[in-house]
């Protein structure tokens, strides 16, 4: 009997093992089967921050951004490839001269060059580790960058050898102390229209024009302050006035003699005479509607969303953008109208550009959209 049960108990452990190795073969053969390949890394996120676009044609176009991050569209954002350049500071800006040549800026003096088509990037010795917002490249050889600091550097050679300065504002001894928290102040972008004429913008309302290629610069902001109608604060130095307008983030210039800048407090500025006077632009509510008639300066309830881009293009056309997704185009009476077309986002809108007046992108956080119509309709790119 001992002996019978003992058997039985061998015969059923064996075939309980048995049906638990049979048990584990099947799930395993089917996890095999089941098994699903990675899923494809997405070149476009939410969480993407892109600053610059800059489209070499009417599909083309690089994407810069957050941690390094470079895409290259060829054929109007249906598709995007990334580009390797080998760090992980982040891009603010992007330009290139033509099909092979190219530079790109960004934190700690990153400046970068391409010189077959953005295939590759060698990074080039800038003498600086302060953030650099923006460029600007008159020709291949010729250009300027501008960041923190009052920083503004220039190369005559592509990028083989800089010029440093600070571009500021010199205050006579006997105001040093008082004018401490107007020094160095940011600079955030410039525009050349060739290797002599350009402008900067930053900081405290600073506009700086340059008719020597940066040999010397002369402010022009002044023509604002009769314009600029708030009150100083009590805090306020009056000896400081023009140091009171507001940041500018962005400057555009479609020719030597027309131009725009906006900023800080939603304001577009616009010169037609090469910037020896600006004038602050109205808005609308949109297109073909009146302007309005707010004061430049007043208090505005609700405020005005900042403005971080601008882009003169073709003969007349202009465009900008902002904290919320506003999104802004020139109108014939010379205002600004809010532009129904564009998809209502509530991201920051970094940096608008065209290429031509039919063929266009905006880009900023999680956003990249292309048009091809004029902005008449806007494609939401996937990536």
């Amino acid at each position: 009997m001992g002996i019978g049960r003992m058997g039985r108990k061998l015969r059923a452990y064996n075939l309980v093992k048995t049906l638990f190795v049979l048990v584990a073969l099947a799930v395993s053969a089917c996890h095999r089967e089941v098994a699903m390949p990675p899923l494809p890394l997405r070149n476009i996120a939410l969480t993407d921050k892109f600053f610059d676009v800059w489209p070499t044609s009417p599909t083309r176009a690089f994407i810069v951004g957050d941690r390094g991050k470079v895409l290259l569209t060829e054929d109007g954002g249906r598709t995007f490839k990334r580009i390797d350049i080998g760090t992980q500071l982040g891009v603010f800006g992007i330009q290139m001269t033509d099909d092979q040549n190219g530079y790109l800026c960004g934190q700690d003096g990153l400046i970068m060059r391409t010189r077959d088509g953005g295939k590759t990037w060698k990074r080039l010795d800038s003498r600086t580790h302060l953030f650099i917002f923006g460029l600007s490249f008159p020709d291949a050889n010729h250009g300027f960058f501008v960041g923190d600091r009052a920083l503004v550097e220039s190369t005559t050679d592509g990028g083989e050898s800089f010029v440093k300065r600070q571009l500021q504002k010199l205050f006579p001894p006997e105001l040093a102390d008082y004018a401490l928290p107007y020094e160095e102040p940011v600079l955030y972008s410039a525009s050349f229209t060739d290797v002599d004429h350009g402008w900067v913008v930053g900081e405290l309302g600073r506009i700086w024009a340059t008719e020597n290629g940066g040999k010397s610069w002369n402010e022009q902001q002044q023509s604002l302050l009769p314009q600029w109608k708030r009150e100083p604060g009590i805090n306020d130095d009056k000896r400081f006035l023009d140091f009171l307008l507001p940041t500018f983030f962005s400057v555009s210039f479609r020719d030597q003699k027309h131009g725009a800048a906006c900023g800080l407090e939603g304001w577009v500025i616009q010169t037609d005479d090469g910037g020896k006077t600006w004038n602050f632009a109205h808005q609308a509510d949109k297109p073909g509607a009146a302007p309005d008639s707010l004061v430049p300066g007043a208090s505005q309830i609700p405020a005005r969303d900042p403005l971080f881009s601008i882009d003169l293009f073709g003969g007349d056309q202009g465009i900008t953008t902002g904290l919320t997704g506003t999104v802004l185009r020139l109108q014939p009476n010379g205002a600004w109208a809010h532009d129904p077309s564009v998809p209502a986002l509530p991201f920051p809108l970094s940096q608008a550009r065209f290429f031509d007046a039919q063929h266009g992108w905006i880009v900023g956080y999680g956003t990249i959209l292309y048009t091809a119509d004029g902005g008449k309709t806007w494609h939401f790119c996937q990536g």
